[in-house]
């Protein structure tokens, strides 16, 4: 009995530390941000787009294949039986081969550009979550202050020691808090959808993931330009196709070059009543005499030269991204301190109001004000949370790599 005991524990055990709800509710921002990137079908679809130009350009280098060939001329026997095999011009190949190393590194580079977008989203999606979820429990801790009020009142009224205004007033006011209930809820819920669409199917999602506050000094606007010349995929995406065009220039300029093409087989022809066959041997070459494939290395230099302007466009546009960034954040800090500290006094606040209205020094629409007060304190603060992680995933954005954990 004490075996089987054992063993049902154990398995219970295991199962409960796998049950997906389980490991739902274990889950940090961190980790949900990482199952999106890693297995959403967003992510897939990114990755498959770099796989498809990896396909195509190995295809842009195989070897052409031979061709057989047989004829039959009339008066009298002449047959040939030919296998015909086209080379590629000195060069190409390789040439090709090198193109299509840049264009695979430019795909790679553009597939990280995409996937750290859609880091970026899933972290702005969790974060405007967040930010509903502390706003939907602030209109509900309202909501609770002003049931409990109604409770006390009805009580007295009861007891022939409260008044019937203070009671039909607080219940307008549960009214008003329900109707922000509501509709905290239905942000809540379209945030929450949001997410499960980014999510792979069928996966949990936890209630609540705890936001941190991040509070680390910002490096100098020079350092973060500086990293994110060396972590934006983008610049990684440019230069690649910058040399990308620079070697398809080279290979259309071989792929017009002197390409020679070789022939051989059997002949059998007739010789009056008897038979001969021999051997055919041939070779043809083609001429660069028209086409010189000036107008497609003229494509590639115009396409080289639309990417250096390009570069030149993004490093300015990240400089004054980061510049930015880096500005808004510093100010977002502040509001969101400033947002706490508010909080905390209308927790006094709330508390002064009723001592004062209990002693009967305050009204009840003092002390209601003071409820709406701290609710507005909480709706403020969460405000300025959600505002402070946007500024920060907006920095992150703009230098191209984590900044913080």
């Amino acid at each position: 009995m004490r075996t089987r005991y054992r063993v049902a524990l154990v398995a219970a055990a295991y199962l409960a530390c796998n049950s997906p709800w389980l490991q739902a509710q274990g889950r940090t921002e961190q980790d949900i941000v990482e199952l999106i990137v890693r297995e959403s079908p967003q992510a897939k679809a990114i990755r498959a787009i770099a796989e498809s130009v990896t396909a195509e350009q190995g295809a842009r280098s195989t070897f052409p294949n031979p061709a057989v060939s047989y004829v039959r001329e009339g008066a009298g026997l002449t047959q040939f039986f030919q296998m015909e095999q086209a080379l590629p011009a000195f060069g190409l190949r390789d040439a090709l081969e090198k193109a299509g190393v840049a264009a695979r590194e430019s795909a790679d580079a553009e597939r990280d550009v995409r996937l750290w977008q859609l880091r970026i989203d899933a972290q702005v999606a969790l974060a405007r979550w967040q930010a509903a979820t502390e706003r939907l429990e602030a209109a509900r801790s309202v909501e609770r202050l002003v049931e409990q009020l109604i409770g006390v009142l009805a009580t007295r009224e009861r007891e022939g020691e409260g008044s019937r205004f203070d009671r039909v007033r607080s219940q307008q006011e549960l009214v008003d808090a329900k109707q922000i209930v509501s509709s905290a809820e239905v942000e809540r819920l379209a945030a929450r959808g949001a997410i499960l669409a980014m999510l792979p199917p069928d996966t949990p999602l936890p209630d609540t993931i705890a936001r941190t506050f991040v509070g680390a000094n910002l490096d100098p606007t020079e350092t973060l330009v500086q990293k994110a010349a060396t972590s934006r995929a983008e610049l990684r995406a440019l230069d690649s196709s910058a040399r990308r065009f620079t070697l398809e220039a080279e290979a259309s300029k071989r792929a017009v070059g002197p390409a020679a093409t070789v022939n051989g087989g059997v002949k059998r022809a007739g010789d009056h009543d008897a038979a001969r066959t021999g051997g055919v041997v041939g070779v043809s070459v083609t001429l660069p005499l028209f086409n010189r494939a000036a107008r497609d290395v003229t494509r590639w230099d115009a396409e080289r030269a639309r990417v250096d302007f390009d570069r030149a466009v993004v490093e300015a546009a990240i400089r004054a991204e980061i510049t930015t960034a880096a500005a808004i954040l510093s100010l977002r800090r502040q509001v969101a301190t400033m947002a706490r500290d508010a909080l905390t006094s209308a927790d006094e606040l709330v508390t002064m109001a009723d001592v004062a209205y209990r002693e009967g020094e305050a009204g009840i629409l003092q002390l209601l004000d003071a409820y709406r007060t701290k609710g507005r304190a909480q709706e403020r603060a969460a405000a300025a949370a959600l505002e402070l992680r946007l500024g920060e995933i907006a920095l992150e954005r703009a230098v191209g790599v984590t900044l913080w954990p």
